[in-house]
């Protein structure tokens, strides 16, 4: 099956329009409707539908995404391995980190590949942990830096992590700071500044609250951790922050539960080779990272 065809038809589904992924691929509009209408030809059905202004998949269109994602994954991963043959560390890597690794995580981590790796193109995203798997899968970035979940979902692999202790915190100012002991009783009383239902900060603090039968009142929520150290920093509420970010501004609560944590890692996906370059990264990452966790 043409490659080309298929890329065309992969790259209008992400971009929901004809002249958008005409721009992605660096074509002309009519040489991307060409390919399409080739490609619904060779099928003999058709794979798009114009709604209104909108473009969306037949059932036809349907079926083939995943399989043409899936031809479009094996034919790079063979292109992939015979660039491997040299073992050169070369070429585009494209990595996609949440805010808070991207910006606690990842500096010393890029520092040190990029001095080593010097023709590596380094291409760096930031957004939302749940984020990554679409853009892995569809073969948008090659390697993500993300929350771990407890489970990691089936067809990706996770390939280093770190622990990333978390705290309950509030402003040195906040009537809960005065507590010599506190309860989840005390927090129940005030505000609190927590990430959003999906993430799991809040799942675990939901748990918290749900086993004591009380109301948690998080109404301001936000998956910016440095946006939830500044509302707590001003005495908004208390939240739950990595130890990494607790300054003297702050109060870690005595709270009696057991110690908080999450975990961090990379993962990339499973159909996809990982490149010299990326598998290069991961071993950057997990030796600096590494070292700055030895006692």
């Amino acid at each position: 099956m043409d490659i080309d065809a298929l890329l065309a038809f992969v790259n209008v589904v992400n971009e929901k329009s004809f002249s958008n992924a005409a721009k992605a691929l660096h074509i002309t509009q009519p040489a991307i409707t060409k390919r399409i209408q080739n490609l619904e030809g060779r099928l003999n059905v058709q794979l798009f539908e114009r709604l209104q202004r909108e473009i969306v998949l037949t059932e036809a269109g349907e079926t083939l995404l995943p399989h043409a994602l899936s031809i479009l994954h094996n034919f790079e991963n063979a292109q992939q391995a015979i660039r491997d043959i040299d073992t050169k560390v070369a070429g585009t890597l494209r990595i996609v980190a949440s805010h808070h690794i991207g910006l606690h995580r990842l500096p010393l981590i890029l520092k040190e590949f990029s001095l080593h790796y010097p023709e590596v193109d380094l291409q760096l995203n930031f957004l939302d942990s749940e984020s990554a798997y679409p853009l892995l899968q569809d073969n948008i970035a090659d390697i993500a830096f993300i929350t771990i979940p407890e489970k990691i979902k089936p067809g990706y692999t996770c390939h280093l992590e770190w622990d990333d202790p978390m705290s309950f915190i509030c402003a040195n100012s906040h009537p809960l700071a005065k507590l010599t002991t506190v309860k989840p009783r005390d927090l129940s009383l005030h505000n609190a500044i927590l990430p959003s239902k999906s993430t799991l900060t809040y799942r675990v603090v939901e748990q918290i609250f749900k086993k004591n039968k009380l109301t948690l009142n998080a109404n301001i929520p936000t998956n910016y951790l440095e946006t939830m150290k500044m509302m707590a920093d001003v005495g908004m509420g208390w939240s739950v922050l990595p130890n990494t970010m607790i300054d003297e501004n702050l109060t870690v609560l005595p709270l009696e539960i057991p110690n908080l944590t999450r975990t961090l890692g990379a993962i990339s996906y499973r159909k996809k080779h990982l490149s010299n370059a990326a598998a290069a990264f991961v071993e950057t990452a997990e030796s600096i990272w590494g070292k700055l966790q030895k006692p």
